[in-house]
Order: C-alpha cells, then structure tokens, then sequence
C-alpha cells in the first residue's frame, strides 16, 4: 500500500477509521466526534474507496499501521483524553447513598457498546433490568388502579 493514498484522505476521514481501527461503532463514533452516524459512514465508505480497501475493518488496519502509533495531528484533546474504561479515582468513596440510588434507577446502555461481561455478570445485568422492569409495571398498574378508583 502506497503511503500516497493514505495521505490523500481528509483529516475527518483519518479521525473515523483511527476509531474503527479501535473497534468504534458508527454510531460510537458520531458521538465521539459530533456527526450523525450516516455521515460517519459516508466519511469511512470514501475512505475505503480512497485506500481500495475492501472492508472498513481493513481500511482501518492499513491506516492504523501507517500511522504506527503516531497522534494524528487534526485528532481533537477530548478523544486523545476519552476512555472508555472504568476507572475509579483512589480518593474517590467506595459507596453513596445517591450513587446506590441512581444505579437502582438507571438502566445499562443499550447498544452501541461491546459486550465483554462473563457470564456472570450478564446474569446480574439481566436480573436488574428485569427487577428495574417489574417495579415499573407495578407502580403503573398501581396509578391506573389508584386513577380508576378516584373516577369512579
């Protein structure tokens, strides 16, 4: 692959496959860089036409090994500082009663994400989401009741 190709792709282009090499979604992406995932998609197919890769996957493999490691210089400080990972400061508290209350109430994110949990913890994923659920149902069925019972 000629070195000439790689360097004829727009600074967009580069920012999109750089995440596709990482393994980003389009949909990922356009949230990373404020666009829609379509143009993502639009910016990554004429990158792979650019580079006569035949897939995205490919097309960021090829731009990830030229660049080998390089920062890109059009890549903005909030992606080179973005981490998906879940790190906890040192000083940061063990528990709170408003985090333990917000994580009850919030749901985890659907889609959009790689699911590397074991078996495990996909078990107890699924077990709130359904507890999360039946306490929902219930209270609607309890205002519907409560509602019914005022009207008549």
């Amino acid at each position: 692959m000629s070195s000439d190709r790689v360097e004829r792709l727009t600074d967009r282009q580069r920012d999109c496959l750089m995440l596709v090499a990482q393994g980003y979604t389009s949909k990922e992406i356009g949230r990373l860089l404020e666009l829609s995932p379509s143009t993502v998609d639009n910016h990554i197919l004429a990158a792979v036409q650019t580079l006569d890769a035949p897939s995205r996957a490919a097309a960021g493999r090829i731009l990830a090994t030229h660049a080998d490691g390089q920062k890109l210089p059009s890549q903005s400080e909030s992606l080179v500082e973005h981490s998906f990972s879940a790190t906890v400061p040192s000083d940061a508290p063990t528990w709170s009663w408003s985090r333990l209350g917000r994580q009850a109430l919030t749901l985890p994110p659907i889609g959009g994400q790689r699911n590397e949990l074991d078996w495990t913890e996909k078990t107890i994923r699924i077990i709130h989401i359904a507890t999360v659920s039946l306490a929902m149902v219930v209270t609607l069925a309890l205002v519907v009741a409560g509602v019914i019972k005022a009207f008549s």
